[in-house]
């Protein structure tokens, strides 16, 4: 049992951290041996974690006038309008070649509501992880 809580928290971790994330998080979890089901679930959670980190810590970065300009920069209202009305299947496509890091943070300073964010963040996540598992579980390669 310790065993699996080390392995599943490893494959959290990979799918959480910057860079990594479900692209680094799925394989290694299969190479590592975790059963398939446990692997999406892990890197699934793992990755999608920011998003209620940003949106909940969001305030808090708000206090530092260096971010506040930036935020200034990048909002546009029309922008802020066309993500909420069609940007969801943008959010929910992107998110894993983004990065859900980049891609929560853009989302809150565009000021998305959090309904969508936390939906088509975790749609994208748990689509490109099943999709990522389910290669690999059938044994298909991308490379030469």
């Amino acid at each position: 049992m310790l065993e699996y809580i080390a392995l599943a928290f490893s494959v959290w971790f990979a799918g959480f951290f910057p860079f990594f994330e479900i692209y680094v998080a799925i394989p290694y979890g299969f190479v590592i041996g975790l059963d398939p089901y446990s692997v999406v679930f892990w890197a699934v959670l793992g990755n999608f974690m920011p998003v209620p980190l940003i949106e909940y810590g969001y305030g808090w970065l708000e206090k530092f006038e260096r971010f506040r300009r930036w935020q200034l920069k990048l909002i546009k209202p029309s922008l802020e309008e066309k993500i909420n009305r069609k940007g969801k299947w943008f959010i929910a496509v992107f998110t894993p070649w983004i990065g859900v890091w980049a891609v929560a943070v853009t989302c809150k300073a565009l000021k998305v509501r959090k309904d969508i964010l936390m939906l088509y963040t975790f749609v994208g996540i748990a689509a490109y992880a099943i999709a990522l598992a389910l290669l690999i579980a059938l044994g298909i390669t991308v490379a030469g």
